[in-house]
């Protein structure tokens, strides 16, 4: 059973999370449920979201290293995807 419950999306959208929600839908990552889930704490949902955006988005790491990273991610959840 969860513990913390998902958020609409379209709510969110009306707070300063909109724009990190559209470049999320535009780069399709990190999954809108990432905002549905951490957007109980809008500031710390949006400092997570620019960290993402620096290391995933704009930074300068080697897509060999963000593809281990997304898998280690997936298997922390145990996510099957």
């Amino acid at each position: 059973m969860p513990n913390i419950t998902m958020l609409n999306i379209e709510d969110l959208r009306k707070t300063k999370l909109a724009p990190y929600i559209e470049s999320c839908l535009q780069h399709r990552a990190p999954d809108p449920g990432f905002h549905a889930m951490m957007g109980h704490n809008i500031d710390l949902c949006e400092a997570m979201f620019v960290a993402w955006s620096s290391v995933f988005n704009k930074g300068r790491i080697p897509h060999t290293l963000k593809e281990v990273i997304r898998v280690q991610l997936s298997r922390a959840v145990s996510c099957s995807y």
